[in-house]
Formats: structure tokens, C-alpha cells, sequence
């Protein structure tokens, strides 16, 4: 379905490290946990897995160390169809993300960037060509590195969305003219002030991103109720899909990545937010980041 496509993901490569427990220890509290795990993951990383499980011909821009969390982290890319060509191999320690799972499945997550915030900007950028139809970004790299990719996105005329996570105000005037800024509700407080609980909280943040971006669309992901998307003149808001949660962390990645697929497919930007819903429905209900994504059979039969 998205076979044609080809994407690249400029952003955050890191070994997970996720620890289960019942509740979380308030301070001072020393409790129990029921296990812990390793995982593939980087909002970077993880979106590109996404792209590519989809069909996308799929290049990862970034930065690892040579170490041993380094060289797993390039294998599983590898074997999950992706081009590392523009994956350098030259950081000080690779990236780690701490995810704290509790009994309802609710994450906490703690990033350590290492090399992730070792990449050179310029570098970055000249690996997005006017060959590309999709790059993603996110902001758990250095603010110049995302505003250099973005800049050289858009004036190559290739469709650019922005994951707005993990949450920061992040100077979005630095990147004009993306075509799809999508943060979550925690990232949308971050960058206009404004936390998207009603109607009129969702539309007066939305219209904020668009000032400040001169994007195309708003997108906000709201976790259970779905998501709004703002083109400018007129608010929707659509419903997510009811899933058993077992483990949040990846949903937001894979609503994102599949959502952008399917605008490119489609030039639909209602029917791309639906198919984002559906990702992050399949996503919510499997442990771990990397094992949480859906494929095109999944997307299709849900």
C-alpha cells in the first residue's frame, strides 16, 4: 500500500530500558518490581520501524555510539528494511530511555540523549534530498538539528511532519511551513500554554501551532478521545478506537508514522488521522516499543 513511498526520519535512536511495577514509588519509598526488559527503541528509531513495517522505503538520519547498545540498535534497523547511511557511528555513549510501567500502563520516561545530541546538523540536513515524498522529525534532538531538516524539507517540497515530542517549548519559528504539526496533550501545553481538555482549548491551541509554525494542519493527539485536526478554517475532532491498554509507549510513534503514510497515499488528511487511530489502538495494546508495531495486514483488517 505504501510501498512507493520514500521516507526518512531525522531524530532519536536509543536502547530502552523498561521497568514494571504496580504503582510508582513515591519519594523516599522503596518497593518491588515485577520485571524489567530491554528494548529498540528513539521516537527517531521507532517511527522509522513504523515506516518501514509499513512498506515505506525508509532512510534513518541520526547518531549512535560504538558500543554494544549501539551496534543492536543499527542491527534491528537493518533488519527491519531500513537504510543507515545516514546513521552516524561516532557518539560519546548511545542513547537510553528509562520507561516506567505501572500496573495500569501508564509510562514515566526518563531520556539520557548521548549521541543523540551529538549529530551535526548540517549533516543531517544534506541526507533529505528532493527524491524524498516524507520526512519525520521529532524534538529529542538539538533544536538546530530539527529546524535545519524541517528548512530543507519544505524547500525541497517534501511533505514534513513534526512529533512534537517529548514535550518542550521548542522555537517552532525557527521551521516555517511543515505540513502536519502533531503534538500530544502534554506537548501541546508545552508549546502554546494551553492544556487541550475542551472544544475551545483544542481549537485556541491549534490556531497558536499554526501561528507560531505556518504549518498546513494541527494535529492533536489526545490519548483515548483520538485526536482534532485543524486546517486553518474548521475543527474536527475524531474518535480513537476502543484497545485494551497494556503499554502507552510507542502509540503516539505509530499514530504518527501511519497517519503520514496515509496523507501522502491519500492527500487525505481525515482519512490519514483515522488510520493514525488505528495505529495507536494496536500499539496501546502490546508491551514494548519496538514489538508495538502494527503492520499494513493489521491496519487494514482492523
Amino acid at each position: 500500500m505504501y510501498s512507493e513511498i520514500k521516507a526518512a526520519v531525522a531524530g532519536s535512536i536509543n536502547m530502552d530500558m523498561i521497568l514494571n511495577m504496580q504503582k510508582v514509588p513515591e519519594v523516599g519509598e522503596n518497593l518491588t518490581g515485577t520485571s524489567y526488559g530491554y528494548a529498540n527503541g528513539g521516537k527517531g528509531a521507532n517511527q522509522a520501524t513504523v515506516l518501514s513495517r509499513l512498506g515505506a522505503q525508509t532512510k534513518m538520519i541520526g547518531k549512535v555510539a560504538d558500543d554494544e547498545n549501539g551496534r543492536q540498535l543499527i542491527e534491528n534497523l537493518v533488519n527491519n528494511g531500513i537504510d543507515v547511511s545516514g546513521v552516524s557511528i561516532q557518539g560519546t555513549q548511545t542513547g537510553l530511555a528509562v520507561i516506567i510501567l505501572d500496573g495500569e500502563g501508564r509510562n514515566r520516561i526518563v531520556v539520557y540523549e548521548g549521541a543523540n545530541a551529538e549529530i551535526d546538523a548540517n549533516e543531517a540536513a544534506d541526507c533529505i534530498t528532493d527524491e524524498l515524498d516524507l520526512l519525520l522529525v521529532q524534538f529529542e534532538t538539538e533544536e538546530n538539528v530539527v529546524a535545519e531538516c524541517v528548512n530543507k524539507a519544505v524547500k525541497n517540497n517534501v511533505v514534513t511532519v513534526i512529533d512534537c515530542g517529548p514535550a518542550k517549548n521548542f522555537a517552532l519559528e525557527k521551521m516555517q511551513g511543515a505540513t502536519i504539526i502533531t503534538p500530544n496533550e502534554s506537548e501541546t501545553k508545552a508549546l502554546t500554554g494551553i492544556y487541550p481538555e475542551s472544544e475551545d482549548d483544542i481549537l485556541e491551541a491549534s490556531k497558536i501551532l499554526l501561528e507560531r509554525s505556518r504549518a498546513k494542519y494541527a494535529v492533536l493527539k489526545l490519548g483515548e478521545r483520538g485526536c482534532s485536526v485543524w486546517d486553518g478554517d474548521s475543527l474536527r475532532l475524531m474518535s480513537s478506537y476502543p484497545s485494551k491498554v497494556v503499554d502507552t509507549t510507542a502509540a503516539g510513534d505509530c499514530f504518527t508514522a501511519a497517519m503520514a503514510l496515509e496523507y501522502i497515499r491519500s492527500g487525505d488528511v481525515y482519512a490519514a488521522c483515522d488510520m493514525g487511530n488505528k495505529a495507536g489502538s494496536i500499539a496501546v495494546s502490546r508491551m514494548g516499543a519496538d514489538a508495538s508495531v502494527p503492520t499494513v495486514e493489521e491496519l487494514n483488517n482492523f
